[in-house]
């Protein structure tokens, strides 16, 4: 898909955005095209409402924007995928999207880097494995036509294309089947990326792990067949640089062990390693766009399944910080690996630690699949995390670290429980306060990405699916440390 820039339409397929105060815009709209939506405006009745014209030869597709105050950043990407899923169900090539920066009172150069990177990932298909290869409608090229020229036009491109083809990449890993997305293939995974990037990579075995003292990790993995390992990346941007330090949960199918899920929540577990497809995503955009952040990527990899040496309900194991875990439920395993990742992380002593995981359904249950549940220790972290979020228009909703809670995960012979008593309350939270039992750094944050990081079906440029969701978010705060 070829997208250009350009002060002029290039043909008759055209498609503008429509907004409460349009009537007397005849300088940015036809004069035609105004007297047919003035007519018919009591039928833009709600947002996203589409409404086709033909008008001297043009074909013209019209988008209820909603009113001119809500709009905003994410208004536009939402507007140019809505406009890319027109061109493509009517099979057009080559489409016109009109875009009106001054009149909403938004940067230009910030409008068309939204609607570049809305376009791309909306363009975004799993290829799947079907034996008979479906033909796939292209849209050869879309003009977003701005009234003045925009700068660093070229600089937007690269750059996003590079955003995007690490978010693709992260969505392939978590639509891939888990009989493919093994252990062993994200190991090979992240050498190849190590590799490519020039990144530095080291990799713990499970005889490595046992001597570390990682046996949270090793009791997940142990009823599967791939063993657990640890893996962990280096991007080296120089010296005097913040380093962050980033953990993804590597869970690569949760069964939920002997504690096993019911039938129908087992369909989607492939997508229990989303956290380390993201954190791969984030250090191989930093590393191709060249951030000036150091980067350690941590990993712990496991596969939550059953067999004769599962761990079970009543176990306890010492953890690397050498806490004791008392099982209570095997099926909360996210938090036992991540906790070994986040002790071990602390070793590192990196200015900021951040984890993602797919960590608990309470998440889905609490904020859908649309917001990310943020935690955070220090409030200049949150500020600027937040900010950059509402940039990206990916929502983060704060949730406490509510410390009244820890009573909830004591136990009676060991030093915590995995799960909380009651244990149905508060179940993100507890999940958080479990993990921050395991980490020091004053600047940690936790993203439970349960909901948006795999979703049932389509939400504007997100598909059906992998969305590769905190990877704009993260980058953007990379650029602003």
């Amino acid at each position: 898909m070829n997208i250009v820039i350009s002060e002029r339409a290039d043909g008759n397929i055209r498609i503008y955005p429509y907004w409460d105060e349009i009537k007397n815009m005849s300088n940015v709209f036809p004069e035609k095209l105004i007297l047919k939506i003035d007519k018919d405006k009591k039928y833009y009745s709600s947002k996203d409402q589409i409404k086709r014209y033909f008008i001297e030869g043009n074909d013209i597709s019209i988008i209820n924007f909603g009113e001119k105050k809500e709009i905003d950043l994410e208004s536009v990407r939402q507007f140019i995928s809505i406009a890319y899923s027109i061109a493509k169900k009517e099979f057009f090539r080559n489409i016109n999207i009109f875009l009106f920066p001054d009149e909403w009172g938004i940067n230009k150069k910030d409008i068309f880097n939204a609607a570049f990177e809305s376009l791309m990932l909306s363009d975004y298909r799993y290829k799947g494995f079907k034996s008979k290869k479906e033909e796939v409608f292209h849209i050869e090229k879309v003009v977003l036509v701005i009234s003045d020229p925009i700068e660093d036009v070229e600089e937007i491109f690269k750059k996003n294309s590079i955003i995007c083809k690490s978010i693709f990449f992260t969505r392939d890993l978590v639509n891939g089947p888990a009989n493919v997305v093994t252990i062993d293939y994200i190991e090979n995974i992240c050498k190849t990326l190590a590799k490519n990037d020039k990144l530095d990579i080291k990799i713990l075995n499970k005889s490595e792990l046992k001597k570390e003292g990682m046996n949270l990790l090793i009791a997940v993995g142990e009823g599967a067949n791939q063993e657990p390992r640890l893996i962990e990346l280096k991007y080296n941007a120089g010296k005097d640089l913040p380093t962050v330090c980033l953990i993804g949960k590597g869970i690569v199918f949760d069964t939920g062990g002997v504690n096993l899920k019911p039938g129908n929540a087992l369909d989607d577990m492939k997508s229990d390693m989303a956290g380390a497809a993201t954190v791969l995503g984030i250090i191989d955009t930093a590393a191709n766009l060249k951030i000036p952040v150091n980067l350690i990527v941590v990993i712990p990899l496991a596969e939550n399944s059953i067999g004769s040496n599962s761990y079970r309900p009543g176990d306890v194991v010492i953890g690397y910080n050498k806490k004791s875990v008392e099982i209570k439920n095997t099926d909360a395993e996210g938090r036992l690996i991540l906790a070994d990742a986040l002790s071990y992380s602390d070793k590192k002593n990196p200015d900021i630690i951040i984890d993602f995981a797919t960590l608990t359904g309470s998440a889905v249950v609490a904020l859908g699949t649309k917001i990310v549940a943020g935690f955070f220790r220090d409030a200049s972290i949150r500020d600027k995390i937040i900010s950059c979020s509402k940039k990206t228009g990916e929502t983060i909703w704060e949730l406490p670290l509510f410390e009244e809670y820890k009573e909830l995960l004591k136990n009676d012979i060991a030093d915590l429980s995995n799960i909380g008593n009651p244990p149905r309350e508060a179940g993100t939270i507890i999940a958080a306060l479990f993990l921050s039992e395991f980490v020091i750094n004053k600047k940690w944050v936790h993203f439970d990405i349960a909901g948006p990081a795999f979703i049932d079906k389509e939400s504007y440029y997100n598909p059906k699916g992998a969305t590769g969701v905190m990877i704009r978010t993260i980058v953007n705060f990379f650029e602003k440390l």
